[in-house]
Order: C-alpha cells, then sequence, then structure tokens
C-alpha cells in the first residue's frame, strides 16, 4: 500500500472519532500496516470504526486484519505431532 491510500483509511478513523493524527502517529501507524493488503486494511478499519466505542489502538486494528502476515509459516513437520499444543510427538506412524 502506498502513503496516499493509507492516509485516506486513516482519514475514516479521524472522522468518525473526532481525532486528528500528528506525523509521528501516522508513522507509527504506517510502521505497523505498511506491508498489509489495502483491501485487507480497509476492511479492518471499517470493521474496527463498527465494534470499537472510544479511539481505536493499532492493536485494534490489527486483531480485525483477517489474513494475518504471521501465519504464513507452515511447519513442514506438522503432521507428526499428535498435540499441536504441547508438541509431542507420534511415534510409529
Amino acid at each position: 500500500m502506498n502513503k496516499q491510500e493509507f492516509v485516506r483509511e486513516l482519514e475514516k478513523i479521524e472522522i468518525a472519532y473526532k481525532k486528528k493524527f500528528t506525523q509521528e502517529e501516522y508513522g507509527i501507524w504506517f510502521k505497523e500496516f505498511g506491508t498489509t493488503d489495502i483491501k485487507e486494511f480497509g476492511k479492518a478499519i471499517d470493521k474496527t470504526i463498527k465494534e470499537v466505542k472510544f479511539i481505536p489502538k493499532v492493536a485494534d486494528v490489527r486483531l480485525r486484519i483477517a489474513v494475518n502476515p504471521n501465519d504464513y509459516y507452515i511447519d513442514q513437520y506438522s503432521h507428526l505431532y499428535k498435540n499441536l499444543e504441547w508438541c509431542e510427538l507420534i511415534k510409529g506412524e
């Protein structure tokens, strides 16, 4: 996403909550969401405005992004785990 698209989406929060972001706040938000797809970011902003009563934080919007970039890691040995929470190995299979 480029900065113009980002600012357009973040202005939705400014209008909905009657808050003007400073340049530092824009920078912090852009560092967090700069690599996020603009469509996902826009959906998360809209959903946040509908659900959050007070001015949202970065974590509020991050929580509502459907595609989390941290979920792309796939463990090639996950088929060996019996209990994924405790990573107990299955023996003999």
